[in-house]
């Protein structure tokens, strides 16, 4: 159930060829599925201001209520 981090990357990558994306919209259970692979946190860092923002590759993720959902912005 939900999206896959390859899925998530095949994404992106299609998003990046029209323009460059500025948020990931995700729901809190993609994410927490998410953070159970190690590719994901490999790419995954904080800011160094903020530590409750997250970034995967360089794109800002802000994480929703709906439990499976996944948008780029």
């Amino acid at each position: 159930m939900g999206i896959n981090l390859k899925e998530i990357d095949k994404k992106i990558d299609a998003f990046r060829e029209t323009k460059e994306p500025s948020r990931i919209l995700i729901g809190y259970k993609t994410y927490s599925k998410l953070l159970k692979e190690d590719k994901f946190l490999d790419h995954l860092t904080k800011d160094s201001n903020d530590p409750m923002i997250r970034y995967y590759q360089g794109i800002e993720i802000r994480m929703i209520t709906e439990k499976h959902f996944f948008e780029i912005e």
